[in-house]
């Protein structure tokens, strides 16, 4: 079961706090920050799996994915200890957004942001250089950052209600299938 292989693969909440150096007898003189980000990611309920902290962990991964910013995983990662979901889920699943993906996610955020915004996508033809490339981008950058934005609420939403009815259906499918005897 994956639950139960991740469950054993994470470590404990008290190997946490001694990696971090937050074990009860560490005297390490750390900036408040740095204090303020090891007690947020060594909370035991970021490395719970249940429904919600699943299913909000999806939302966030699926949310900073769709956003072309620099060090998802880091942000992923703060806004998953901040609402409390499951760290390492969020973290993984900005993955789906990699330089091979980027293309296609960065064109499908133009083409949403141009149709809601009702501007045209492309005025002239594109040669396949860099240059024309990247002036075709700087142009578009409102349409491509509302796209973005839109994309990643509409996938965060849908990824949060599917991994809760998921996780329901799967529940309720195992509670009717045990044996009473």
């Amino acid at each position: 079961m994956p639950r139960r292989w991740l469950q054993e693969k994470l470590p404990s909440h008290d190997q946490l706090h001694e990696h971090l150096g937050m074990s009860q007898g560490s005297d390490h003189a750390f900036s408040a920050q740095l204090q303020w980000i090891k007690k947020k990611i060594a909370d035991p309920m970021l490395w719970h799996l249940n429904r919600r902290s699943v299913a909000g962990a999806v939302a966030v991964g699926l949310f900073i994915g769709w956003l072309p910013i620099p060090m998802q995983m880091l942000v992923a990662a703060m806004l998953a200890a901040v609402l409390r979901v499951h760290v390492p889920v969020s973290v993984v699943l900005v993955w789906f957004s990699n330089p091979i993906t980027f293309p296609a996610l960065l064109y499908a955020a133009w083409y949403v942001g141009s149709s809601i915004l009702g501007t045209s996508m492309i005025a002239s033809p594109l040669s396949m250089n860099v240059s024309d490339l990247l002036h075709a981008t700087l142009e578009a950058w409102p349409e491509i950052l509302f796209g973005s934005v839109f994309c990643a609420t509409v996938f965060a939403v849908l990824g949060f209600i599917v991994t809760n009815v998921v996780w329901r259906f799967v529940a309720i499918r195992k509670w009717r299938g045990r044996s009473f005897n």
